[in-house]
């Protein structure tokens, strides 16, 4: 079951309002966008994923700042992300406000899959916005990776820093990518298999607070119940695709790890992926394409870093595999496109 991807109304408004304060017009983004103050008023309100990282990508290039989502990222509060912003705050330590991010991120935006995940004494979040056809969309990356780095320093130490920062598109610019490494206090990479964060898994286990049990449950009762319908209806692939997301690039993608995290025995999780008509290879074969694409319109620079963040062994394995999907090997496949692409590229 597809569910209905939709960012919340008073999410779109904390980012209008961050934009008029960078010198941007608000009119203007509601205008364009049909919104209206009424709309964005509502609390149940909600816009559509798409329309939403359109308009964030139009804002940019109104201001001509590539870096406007990040440095609105910098602006955000808790409590502009609602419940799910102070539940993240009021967490005991990182990690369980990372688990809980995690866990509700498709309560408060369908359409988005979040993975936290631990291995060799690293801990690694990622997010990614799960319909390909969105894109470009760097300007809602790096906003809510910068977010999430903003409210953690916020909440727990504002000398509080991850190991890397990754994201999925490629910089804007070569000082932009700069910029961005010097805002955010920490190494980038770019071209990766999803947005996300690399941090130390002890530093992240070490309790912070003491919670207030009756404030966490009021939070999380809010998310679960102001959450779609559709959100408890997972599909299998759906979960797959999601740890796919979080490995790929990072640690080989296996049908027996894949199955453990799901506490499955590998040929449960293989007979249940069978009776939704797919398989892993299967699943790992379209991300992997639709990563691809992404990278190649978008005008990849280096296919040795694109194949190291679809899991490939190198740039030559990557080559025959695109050759065999598509007949062309990826040179001919990419676009000439520039790195920061205008308005009228994109759906109005």
């Amino acid at each position: 079951m597809t569910m209905h991807a939709s960012v919340r109304g008073s999410v779109v408004t904390a980012v209008i309002e961050e934009f008029a304060r960078h010198g941007g017009d608000p009119q203007w983004v509601l205008d364009r966008y049909n919104l209206t103050p009424a709309i964005l008023a509502d609390p149940y309100s909600s816009v559509s994923l798409g329309r939403y990282a359109a308009m964030f990508e139009d804002m940019a290039t109104r201001l001509e700042d590539p870096l406007l989502g990040a440095r609105l990222g910098q602006s955000m509060r808790a409590a502009d992300l609602g419940p799910a912003g102070m539940l993240v705050a009021r967490s005991r330590s990182v990690m369980v406000a990372l688990e809980r991010l995690t866990r509700f991120v498709a309560s408060f935006q369908p359409g988005t899959q979040a993975g936290l995940k631990e291995s060799d004494g690293l801990l690694v979040w990622t997010y990614r916005l799960n319909d390909p056809a969105i894109w470009p969309r760097r300007q809602d990356a790096e906003f809510t990776v910068t977010s999430l780095v903003k409210l953690i320093r916020s909440a727990f130490s504002p000398e509080w820093r991850p190991l890397m920062v990754q994201f999925e598109h490629a910089p804007a610019t070569p000082g932009s990518a700069r910029a961005l490494e010097k805002l955010l206090g920490c190494p980038v990479r770019f071209e990766a298999a999803s947005n996300g964060l690399i941090l130390p898994a002890d530093e992240a286990r070490a309790r912070f607070r003491n919670e207030d049990k009756d404030l966490i449950a009021v939070l999380e009762r809010l998310l679960i119940t102001s959450a779609p319908a559709e959100a408890d209806h997972v599909s299998w692939s759906e979960k797959v695709l999601s740890l796919i997301a979080t490995y790929l690039g990072q640690q080989a993608v296996t049908l027996e790890r894949l199955a453990a995290d799901l506490a499955l025995a590998p040929r449960s999780l293989q007979r249940r992926l069978a009776a939704e008509g797919t398989s892993l290879r299967q699943l790992l074969r379209r991300h992997r394409q639709e990563l691809a694409v992404q990278h190649l319109q978008t005008g990849a620079q280096r296919l040795g870093n694109l194949a190291e963040a679809l899991g490939y062994a190198d740039g030559t394995t990557f080559w025959r595999a695109h050759r065999n999907w598509t007949g062309l090997p990826p040179s001919m496949a990419r676009a000439k496109r520039t790195a920061f692409p205008m308005a009228n590229d994109r759906e109005g």
